[in-house]
């Protein structure tokens, strides 16, 4: 079985971790969900692997990752050796995409947004960020999103219809 890598990007807030608890209970025997290394303490929606800065730092030092990135002052990263045979599916900042398509053949990127004012109020209600810190991520221009096949998805709808949307994407590229 090819290895095929599924990069889920977007802006905080727009659900991609809702999306990705979603798809991890209904496939999560037939995909791999990649876990990140992340410097903070993961919220309810995450599952990633806790390290302090040293730890990170050492790991980094010796090669350990395919891909790491700061991100609101944390540092994110995908371990070399997380990747398998069949789908990987990995929520990474949208500047690390490269990373994987200069080493990856079959790489696909979901871009998954919303509007601007559902987003405020998701980060508003996720109460991880000041409203200083709010209006700083909305203001935010985004430049656009390079890769090599790009999926734009709207999560705007209710989660269910949203969910369903993305499950049919994660299938057609199961089947490419």
């Amino acid at each position: 079985m090819k290895t095929k890598i599924v990069l889920i990007v977007g802006a905080s807030g727009v659900g991609k971790d809702t999306l990705l608890n979603k798809a991890k209970k209904e496939y999560s025997n037939q995909f791999n969900f990649v876990r990140r290394y992340i410097t903070r303490a993961a919220d309810l929606n995450e599952d990633n692997y806790y390290l302090d800065d040293y730890a990170f730092e050492i790991l980094k030092h010796n090669s350990f990752f395919i891909s790491s990135w700061k991100a609101h002052l944390n540092y994110y990263a995908i371990a070399k050796n997380s990747i398998q045979d069949g789908i990987n599916i990995i929520s990474i900042s949208r500047s690390k995409i490269s990373d994987f398509e200069k080493i990856y053949e079959n790489v696909y990127t979901i871009n998954i947004s919303i509007a601007k004012e559902e987003l405020e109020k998701r980060l508003i209600l996720r109460a991880r960020e000041t409203r200083e810190e709010i209006e700083q991520r909305l203001k935010r221009v985004y430049d656009k999103i390079e890769a090599r096949e790009l999926i734009e998805f709207d999560n705007s709808k209710n989660i269910e219809e949203s969910k369903l949307e993305f499950f049919k994407i994660l299938k057609n590229i199961q089947m490419k």
